[in-house]
């Protein structure tokens, strides 16, 4: 078998499949160590290296930054989250649209508030969307352009209010998923492997880690509004039990 195959099973290596994982958020009064972890050149089928936290040569430091993507959405209730995509949505969710935005984080084990050896590598890190608002956007910027470039710091998050999700952030004394990309050790090595996995795994949900893309038919059908039904009303492609008693014993009398 190939080396680009992996061979796993249910619950059994599994891990780096799912794209689906649980976000980021704060509990009151816990301080969180936090590392970006979707970086451009980080594309499936790429090799991703150390190399890829260092800005391009001749730049700024704060020309290398991590990746995010924003949507406008609203909250709906019995429905959920969804995209905004113009009048229409605005109209039925009843209130005008909150800017969102999406990355993906590692969220470093700790002992005693500090990365230590055995919280690295006795268990692995959790990697998981973290979908905040604009205004945090620009504090992480700030400190970005500030001195602190995410390529070369990690982000410490102390929550401060749980409901809003509320943060003070400071910047904290290096990348350790960069440290792992450099490191010759094998434990290094797989932990880096592992955060590139999971990050390509879930990158291409971020979308729907902000909200449901729906069309206004699917919007109202999902609020119970009345949806005007196609024309033409064409036929099942999934045999009903009856078709499908029928077309066995149609084989089986030939």
């Amino acid at each position: 078998m190939s080396d680009m195959f992996q061979t796993f099973g249910f619950g059994q290596n599994d891990a780096a499949i799912s794209t689906r994982a649980n976000k980021f958020k704060g509990e009151k009064g816990a301080t969180y160590r936090l590392g970006f972890a979707l970086w451009p050149g980080m594309e499936e089928g790429k090799d991703f290296t150390a190399a890829g936290l260092e800005p391009p040569e001749g730049q700024p430091d704060e020309a290398l930054t991590p990746k995010f993507i924003a949507a406008p959405r609203n909250y709906i209730a019995g429905v959920g989250y969804i995209i905004n995509k113009g009048p229409e949505y605005t109209q039925l969710a009843g209130k005008a649209p909150k800017t969102m935005i999406a990355t993906i984080v590692v969220q470093w084990p700790l002992e005693k508030g500090k990365p230590t050896k055995n919280s690295l590598f006795s268990q692995k890190p959790e990697v998981m969307p973290w979908i905040f608002s604009m205004d945090k956007y620009e504090r992480l910027k700030k400190m970005h352009l500030s001195g602190y470039p995410m390529w070369d710091w990690d982000l410490s998050a102390e929550c401060e209010d749980p409901q809003f999700q509320k943060f003070n952030f400071l910047p904290a004394k290096s990348n350790i998923f960069k440290e792992m990309l450099k490191s010759t050790s094998a434990d290094g090595q797989a932990l880096a492997q592992y955060i590139i996995e999971r990050a390509r795994a879930l990158a291409p949900n971020l979308p729907r880690e902000i909200g449901m893309d729906l069309t206004i038919d699917q919007l109202r059908e999902r609020m119970g509004q009345e949806v005007a039904s196609p024309s033409g009303g064409g036929s099942s492609s999934v045999a009903g039990a009856g078709e499908v008693e029928d077309l066995i014993g149609s084989m089986l009398d030939d």
